[in-house]
């Protein structure tokens, strides 16, 4: 395990199995940590680059506020929300999140309030840190026909298998490494295209990393 900051060298190829995310409980459902960086920071300490993570969202109500960082949500589940967000100083602004093609981007520092659809919702959430600039991507992936992510120049590829069922992988094949991937596995791909391939029509999500020029 290795820190990975923004900009430092080296950086390696990590996976992180379901079994070993953190998963916290907040006032309106669960998070479940997907990867942060550095390693050892923590949302709390208010001390990390990057965080990637999951959300089950079972009530209406505000988010909280991060100060300094740019937040990017995509719904994975459920019929959806729509935030209503008030960045200091700027009118308000509505955002529908009905499907997993939806992203919003907003200000980590803004009052943000989430208005459940029509029940319970599982999003994908991705904070910046300053100097980092990123976004969301939803992936399927038909039956044995390759997918490919090209590189991310001086950034990451954080590819997460949210769309399997138990019993089931996808391979990743990034050079002459492959790396399989089971049920709520995340991969950490630094500066790398990769090939993604499955034996079954699945759906992904993967989040792309880069330092701003």
């Amino acid at each position: 395990m290795v820190n990975l900051i923004a900009n430092s060298k080296p950086v390696y190829v990590q996976v992180i199995p379901a079994s070993e995310q953190l998963v916290t409980q907040w006032a309106g459902g669960e998070t479940r940590q997907l990867a942060i960086a550095p390693i050892g920071s923590s949302v709390a300490a208010r001390d990390f680059h990057w965080r990637f993570s999951s959300a089950t969202v079972l009530q209406s109500g505000p988010f909280t506020i991060f100060d300094g960082y740019q937040r990017y949500l995509a719904i994975r589940s459920g019929a959806g929300l729509e935030l209503a967000v008030t960045a200091p100083g700027a009118p308000q602004q509505r955002m529908q999140l009905c499907s997993v093609q939806h992203q919003a981007g907003f200000a980590g520092a803004a009052s943000t309030d989430a208005t459940l659809l029509d029940g319970p919702v599982r999003d994908i959430n991705l904070m910046l840190s300053a100097g980092l600039q990123g976004g969301l991507r939803a992936l399927r992936l038909q039956a044995n026909q390759p997918a490919f992510l090209q590189t991310v120049a001086s950034g990451w590829w954080l590819i997460y298998a949210d769309g399997l069922s138990q019993g089931q992988q996808i391979q990743i094949q990034s050079g002459a490494q492959q790396y399989p991937l089971a049920s709520g596995d995340v991969l950490v791909l630094p500066e790398a295209s990769c090939t993604l391939l499955a034996a079954v029509d699945c759906e992904l999500v993967a989040a792309w990393i880069a330092a701003t020029a």
